[in-house]
């Protein structure tokens, strides 16, 4: 089923913002994007600081943006879509009031894994204008069926849809020994990349090929030949391909992945960390305890220090994320300027 324009005319929950602005969806930044070959970085979005970073870097920049949570992230964060929404609502009016003009912004839910159905209506009631369901542990047919059914549901309401081939950081992969010799083997298959997208229809697809979520422990084999035989398979579909764990890689991979026709990257690890960097160390310690203590990482204890965490000034903070992500915009997603190409 062909996507709806995400508009107040077909899905009530659309917000209509200053000026008749309204958020957009995949199918609308993507299509832009894959003609004008640029890409356009999706931010996982853990706190106010890092939205309020990621959108000065937006509109800096004047570049596309997507602003995601994923769902093994809405409790630890403690921002389910509701909360992300509004928020996300507010700083975009503050960037508008302050610059005096707009960049397009998408807002997408992202890995819905578990809960699907719970979270594809959470996300339409919160007025997203995307999801990803990743269903990649499922053999291609599973996956596609459930896919399809998302689709069906969510298309006509303008909302866009992400699919998933093959687990990024597959486990196979993570335990072979001789991995580096033979990643090409657990890359995302063309055929089966195919045939997902001819099922389902989607936006977007996300694959695997060699990327994986998290900053990097050795330095990735990425199969750039993999990515342009899978977009350039995919794209009389008009569905775009999408690079996750993009965190750690260098602005020249990106452009690479770019060349290759990988249109979103996600990008969540790299601006987490520069956020923890200007924690009060006392405060970074207790929570280190804590996670220690429920054998977690640092950032799966955030919620249980927000209210403490939630009272530092994180202004530089702030500026030090839209530095980094407004140079990844111009040196590696190639994505600066590029606003003004959408009406």
């Amino acid at each position: 089923m062909a996507i709806a324009d995400f508009s107040k005319e077909n899905n009530p929950h659309v917000r209509v913002m200053t000026g008749g602005y309204t958020l957009s969806n995949l199918k609308t930044l993507l299509s832009v994007a894959d003609r004008e070959k640029f890409g356009v970085v999706a931010c996982n979005i853990r706190s106010r600081f890092v939205l309020n970073g990621v959108l000065e870097a937006a509109w800096q920049k004047k570049s596309p943006v997507i602003l995601e949570i994923a769902e093994s992230e809405v409790s630890y964060c403690n921002m389910t879509p509701a909360r992300l929404a509004e928020l996300a609502y507010e700083a975009i009016e503050r960037m508008i009031a302050k610059y005096g003009y707009t960049v397009p912004v998408c807002i997408h839910h992202d890995h819905i894994q578990k809960d699907v159905d719970g979270c594809i209506d959470r996300a339409i009631e919160a007025g997203f204008s995307s999801v990803e369901v990743d269903l990649s542990k499922l053999p291609v047919e599973e996956n596609a069926a459930k896919c399809k059914e998302v689709a069906a549901k969510i298309h006509p309401l303008g909302i866009s849809l992400e699919v998933e081939d093959g687990e990024i950081g597959t486990a196979g992969a993570l335990a072979d020994p001789e991995v580096e010799s033979r990643i090409a083997e657990y890359y995302s298959k063309v055929e089966d990349c195919v045939k997902l997208c001819e099922i389902v229809q989607p936006d977007a697809l996300a694959f695997f090929v060699g990327n994986g979520h998290g900053q990097y422990l050795k330095a990735p084999i990425i199969g750039y030949d993999r990515i342009k035989e899978i977009c350039d398979a995919v794209r009389p579909m008009n569905v775009f391909g999408v690079m996750h764990g993009g965190s750690g890689l260098l602005p020249e991979n990106f452009r690479k992945c770019v060349e290759s026709g990988a249109r979103k990257f996600n990008y969540a690890t790299s601006l987490s960390d520069i956020w923890f960097e200007y924690f009060p160390q006392e405060l970074v310690s207790r929570m280190q305890k804590a996670a220690d203590e429920q054998s977690r990482p640092l950032r799966k204890v955030l919620d249980q220090f927000e209210a403490e965490w939630d009272k530092v000034d994180f202004v530089e903070a702030e500026a030090k994320i839209a530095e980094h992500l407004g140079m990844m915009m111009e040196k590696g997603f190639l994505s600066a300027g590029k606003a003004e190409l959408y009406g």
